[in-house]
């Protein structure tokens, strides 16, 4: 029920971004940033308690780029990132129904450690993560998103949010950018990442 609620409210607030054009909450200048959301809005979120698990975005792509790639992943025991989930949406090189990339991003956090997305660009698409068994019990955790305005280069990685669980008694508090250097994170149970890249290659190339 509350996937459904999100997904309706999100509908709601972000239905003047689906075309691609540059609108209410959208950056002015090239790059991705939280959406800022009205005081009614915010306090709808905190009505379904939503305001810890949910992350809104809103971007404006580099004239070059055709596809943005929205990618979740996890830490391994070896130090390095796997991918749990990932959606993109293209306009591809004939650039339609839109000429440019501009949206939002919408994501929930699940209770069992999947993510569910909803990119807002020239139409719809959702995707979801892959569940985590996650056996140990999390006596510590903090959830990190994006606070700023984010400028965007083509074809390189913009972390969105960093999720870290531990059973540990105490934890540091970490930002999106931790996610570059995984050393930052050692000890801990489990750590999640969402990042976004923006490409002027279609899918698949």
């Amino acid at each position: 029920m509350k996937r459904i609620l999100l997904l309706l409210s999100l509908a709601l607030l972000l239905c003047g971004c689906s075309r691609g054009e540059t609108g209410p909450g959208i950056p002015a200048e090239e790059g991705i940033a939280p959406y800022e959301l009205s005081q009614d809005q915010q306090e709808l979120l905190g009505a379904f308690g939503m305001e810890d698990s949910a992350g809104l975005f809103a971007f404006l792509a580099p004239e070059e780029a055709i596809t943005i790639e929205v990618t979740a992943c996890r830490l391994t025991d070896a130090g390095t990132w796997e991918v749990t989930g990932s959606g993109a949406m293209s306009i591809g090189a004939e650039r339609q129904p839109v000429s440019s990339l501009s949206g939002t991003i919408a994501m929930e956090l699940r209770e069992d450690y999947s993510i569910d997305f909803n990119i807002n660009c020239a139409g719809r698409g959702s995707f979801s993560s892959e569940k985590i068994e996650f056996k140990a019990e999390a006596l510590g955790s903090t959830k990190a998103f994006l606070t700023q305005f984010q400028p965007i280069r083509l074809n390189e990685e913009i972390p969105l949010a960093i999720m870290v669980y531990d059973s540990g008694t105490s934890m540091r508090s970490y930002t999106p950018g931790d996610y570059f250097d995984v050393s930052l994170f050692e000890g801990m149970d489990l750590v999640q990442a969402v990042t976004v890249k923006f490409s002027d290659k279609e899918i698949g190339e």
